[in-house]
Order: C-alpha cells, then sequence, then structure tokens
C-alpha cells in the first residue's frame, strides 16, 4: 500500500493498465457504440464501470496528466497549463520540466516500491514529467513513441523500442502514435515487464476528425481491439481522458469563436489603446497587433478552439 495526496493505493496483485485517451470526448465513444466499433467498451459499460467525470481545469493535457498521475488538483501538482510564464526572463515556456512537478505520482511511489511501473506517452513533451521519480535500475520504464528510436536504458529503463514493437516508430501526426503505445504496452505485459502501466495517448484523430466520421470510427476500432487485448491477458483496465473536444466550426464552415482581440478593442477603450494578444513561439518581430485574420485561418485549424498556447504577459499587458 502507497500514500499520496491524502488518498492510500494497493499495490497491483495483476497487471494494471491506466490509458488517457487525448481528447477522447464522450461524444467519440457514443459515436462508436452506435456504430459497433467499440464491442469491449460496450461490453465494460455493461459488466464494469462507465461514468462521465469532470476535467481539472485548465483543461489542457498536462495538467489533466498530472492529475490522473498524482489525485490531486494542479493547485497541488504545480502543472497549471501546457505553457507558463517565467517570472525571471519574461519568457512563456512550456510546462514540461520535472522540476515543476510539486511532490510524487503515483508512478513514481509504486516503482520505488519495487512494482515493475511504465510510463509510456504518444508525445515526448510529457515524458519526463511522468517518468519523475521511476527506479530505472529496476525495472522503471518511461518513453514516448514520439521518439520511440532514441531509447536509452540510462534514459529510459529500455532499449529496443521498435523492435519490442515490431515496427519504425511512427510519425508524430498520426493515428499509429497512439496505438505505437497501446501496442508498446501490450508487449510489456506480454513479457511480465510492467506490473502498473501508463499509456497517454494523442488527440491528433480528434482534432481533425469528428465523432461519427470514418477516421475517426476507426481510430477507436483499434483502440477497442487493444483493448480486448489487454483483456485477454487479464489486465485490469482504466481508460479516461484529459478533456473533451467541442467542434469550433459552424455548419457554414467558419470557426465559431468568440476573439479576445476583437472584444477587447471595441470602441469602449481610448481609441489609442489597442489590445495585443501574442502567441508562444513567435519572435519579436513577429508579434503583429489586430491579426484577427491570421487569428481565424489558425483558429479553424484547432478543433478544439483558438490555439490553446496563449501568451501570459499578452494577456496581462491587454488587460
Amino acid at each position: 500500500m502507497i500514500a499520496l495526496n491524502d488518498r492510500s493505493y494497493r499495490v497491483p496483485a495483476r497487471p494494471t493498465v491506466v490509458i488517457c485517451a487525448d481528447g477522447c470526448d464522450p461524444a467519440y465513444l457514443e459515436a462508436g457504440l452506435e456504430a459497433g466499433v467499440l464491442p469491449t467498451v460496450a461490453r465494460w459499460r455493461e459488466t464494469g464501470f462507465y461514468a462521465l467525470a469532470d476535467a481539472v481545469m485548465p483543461t489542457f493535457t498536462n495538467p489533466n496528466n498530472l492529475s490522473i498521475v498524482t489525485g490531486a488538483p494542479p493547485a497541488l501538482h504545480g502543472i497549471s497549463g501546457n505553457f507558463a510564464l517565467d517570472r525571471d526572463s519574461g519568457a512563456e515556456i512550456m510546462m514540461t520540466d520535472p522540476e515543476m512537478v510539486r511532490g510524487e505520482t503515483i508512478l513514481a511511489l509504486m516503482s520505488q516500491a519495487g512494482v515493475p511501473t511504465a510510463a509510456i506517452t504518444a508525445k515526448d513533451k510529457l515524458r519526463r514529467m511522468l517518468g519523475r521519480g521511476l527506479d530505472f535500475a529496476h525495472g522503471g520504464i518511461c518513453f514516448s513513441s514520439e521518439q520511440a528510436e532514441r531509447c536509452t536504458l540510462a534514459e529510459h529503463g529500455i532499449d529496443g523500442v521498435e523492435a519490442l514493437v515490431g515496427r519504425t516508430a511512427p510519425d508524430m501526426y498520426s493515428a499509429d502514435l497512439s496505438l505505437f503505445v497501446l501496442d508498446a504496452g501490450i508487449r510489456l505485459v506480454e513479457q511480465e515487464r510492467a506490473q502498473l502501466l501508463y499509456l497517454s495517448l494523442s488527440d491528433y484523430v480528434q482534432h481533425g476528425h469528428a465523432p461519427g466520421e470514418p477516421e475517426a470510427l476507426a481510430f477507436h476500432r483499434a483502440l477497442d481491439d487493444r483493448l480486448a487485448r489487454f483483456a485477454e491477458l487479464g489486465c485490469v483496465v482504466a481508460v479516461t481522458a484529459d478533456h473533451g473536444m467541442n467542434d469550433k466550426a459552424l455548419p457554414d464552415g467558419n470557426p465559431h469563436v468568440l476573439f479576445l482581440e476583437d472584444i477587447l478593442n471595441r470602441p469602449v477603450r481610448a481609441p489609442s489603446r489597442r489590445a495585443r494578444l501574442v502567441r508562444p513561439g513567435l519572435s519579436q518581430d513577429r508579434r503583429a497587433a489586430g491579426d484577427a485574420g491570421a487569428l481565424r485561418a489558425r483558429a479553424a485549424r484547432y478543433r478544439c478552439g483558438v490555439d490553446p498556447r496563449r501568451s501570459f504577459r499578452a494577456l496581462r499587458a491587454a488587460l
């Protein structure tokens, strides 16, 4: 038994797999169940546990993944977004540094207690935070499918991942980025190399395809097939999401978005005071004020709204 954040967790008696299906809005499950592509999920809904749950705020990938592996809200684990403002430099930085995580994770404590623990992510940005505290010298494993070909025993607790899975590392912008994570987890269970697994997927498919579209159904069918395999192997399996998805496109194809810059520039302020919103990753000379057209074009490519990588410094200046 381990204790963390006023909760107690039993050491798994059999392989236990926790899957974070990034962006898996309930609408995708409903569409998949209706289309008959989720027989495993349908069976679990009747014989297991199935419920809707609120995500932690803000509903971004990093805060919710850390809340899953700590059993605590961002106020406790410290990962309050995908990006943060560095108070010393004034720069926007990605919240991927494991030193930003306050306290331990369930994964780390289980690993330190002698449980063979594996954390596998689709995108490498989460890897170091999820792998923080894992005992790599005694069976701990942590890697991403994005950089599967770079794994070393010293840094990831495993090498030869591509040979393990049976194919090369997938393209970052593909459904296979997530399926590779699941297949790697299956191989580790088959080889009895992990007793507790945390598998964090990508929302690439959900960003591009609405519930019920052929591409979305095909991906969730493949996900269900892998859930069935975990069940065949005798695993306890839990599947959750880090956030849902909202379609921000109107029926005419225009983005259904409220543009904060436009709202702030309405004539309720002095004409000489124009708000400016900037996005992390752009250099100073590319931060154009009032470029709502560019924002709209970019927003159209994001099913869950305007690019969440907003600038804290820009909001502070605008407000």
